[in-house]
């Protein structure tokens, strides 16, 4: 048979193109039927998650919290960075909680035994170039959703001015045992938005971060105008939000009657919360005492405080809404995280300055001072629950500094 050379090879090169787009509609089909699939399963989020957006979702109810940081509130919103972002081929073991509205990206572990947040960026999700922001999300929360932003750059005559405020002010409050009484055996309450930072006489200037200056912007933020901070108050302590727990200086001849504040809320509107820093203290010892116990808490709440004050009034609302089970299940976390210890740095060791950067870092000193700090024999690095303090001993043992543990009774 003879053919047409021309008309075989243009019917011969309408089968190969009748096949390969026959083909590329099967391959085509089956990707779209894999990603329908893909998309429908869950991410199954960590234990820790799922406990701090209780609790995040109870207390902020905006969408963007700190101007710029939009915490993702369900596993959709989670879902929909996760599938936009391409995740899963590039970051397949982590999954996004936040974000600070500017690229940067907070992610946390799929393994449920890793709690820690890590920074990130939309543009470059790669592991190895991870860094840890955050120790856990609650401890994040606490600190309110700090991103690795860049920080002031502070003049040597800055850094001089904030020395001598804090000397002035460890002056002011020192004379006062009242204050000093209050911050030497610290009270720390978790999940009741009562205290669980408190300053420390030494560096009670740098306390005042957030309230009295804003440390990021290098600006001072107290003043006597109505709804600021004023100057003569001193915050002491300061909840998981950062609401702070302060006293007027003015007022020592009341023995310093203790004040409430809702941060974030555009003005500061003070609630006094107790008649003197002793009867506030012995409040909070008592809570402490009965703080699994909901009948014997609410029992005191109901006979000894004062219901209409707005704070109390929220402290009571959340013991009530803490169901049996939450408040066995809370016991249990209170017991497994151990005694509540002071960790000291016994010995810096070899690596000297990042070791001080460290502690100038964490308590917010000049380079003088935590140079100084890095002199005495032993450093009061942190109290907390000795499960909580794993990352800081780990830190700190890294640096090659040894430590030690001394439990509170």
């Amino acid at each position: 048979m003879i053919f047409n050379k021309d008309k075989a090879s243009n019917e011969f090169s309408f089968c190969i193109l009748v096949v390969k787009n026959e083909s590329q509609s099967i391959i085509d089909n089956n990707f779209n039927n894999f990603k329908v699939l893909f998309h429908s399963m869950e991410i199954n989020l960590p234990n820790h998650w799922s406990d701090f957006i209780k609790t995040f979702t109870k207390k902020h109810k905006e969408d963007i919290v700190y101007n710029v940081v939009h915490v993702f509130r369900t596993e959709e919103e989670i879902r929909e960075r996760y599938d936009t972002h391409e995740f899963e081929e590039f970051l397949p073991e982590y999954i996004p909680i936040a974000d600070d509205s500017g690229g940067q990206v907070a992610v946390i572990s799929k393994n449920n035994k890793d709690t820690k947040v890590y920074l990130s960026s939309y543009g470059v999700l790669q592991k190895e170039l991870l860094q840890v922001l955050d120790r856990d999300l609650m401890h994040w929360m606490q600190r309110k959703f700090p991103f690795d932003r860049v920080q002031n750059v502070l003049s040597a005559a800055e850094i001089e001015k904030r020395e001598k405020e804090n000397s002035l002010l460890v002056q002011k409050v020192s004379p006062f045992p009242a204050i000093t009484e209050f911050l030497k055996d610290p009270v720390c309450i978790e999940g009741l938005a009562l205290p669980e930072n408190y300053a420390s006489i030494e560096h009670i200037y740098y306390f005042q971060d957030g309230y009295h200056y804003n440390s990021v912007e290098n600006k001072v933020l107290a003043s006597d105008a109505p709804g600021e901070f004023k100057p003569s108050w001193i915050v002491l302590a300061s909840n998981y939000f950062a609401d702070p727990f302060f006293i007027d200086l003015n007022e020592a001849k009341e023995e310093f009657p203790v004040y409430f504040a809702w941060h974030g809320q555009g003005n500061w509107k003070p609630v006094k919360i107790a008649e003197n820093l002793t009867e506030f203290q012995k409040v909070l010892l008592q809570i402490q005492s009965l703080r699994f116990d909901k009948a014997g808490l609410t029992d005191y709440f109901d006979e000894n405080i004062d219901l209409e004050n707005p704070l109390w009034e929220e402290v009571y609302i959340s013991i009530e809404e803490e169901d049996d089970e939450c408040v066995s299940n809370s016991l249990e976390t209170y017991e497994t995280m151990g005694s509540k210890v002071n960790l000291y740095i016994a010995d810096i060791g070899p690596n000297k300055m990042k070791v001080i950067a460290l502690l100038k870092k964490e308590f917010g000193l000049s380079g003088t001072e935590a140079l100084q700090l890095s002199k005495e024999p032993k450093i009061l690095f942190r109290t907390d629950y000795s499960k909580w303090l794993e990352y800081d001993r780990k830190q700190l043992e890294d640096l090659g500094a040894r430590v030690e543990f001394e439990t509170l009774v």
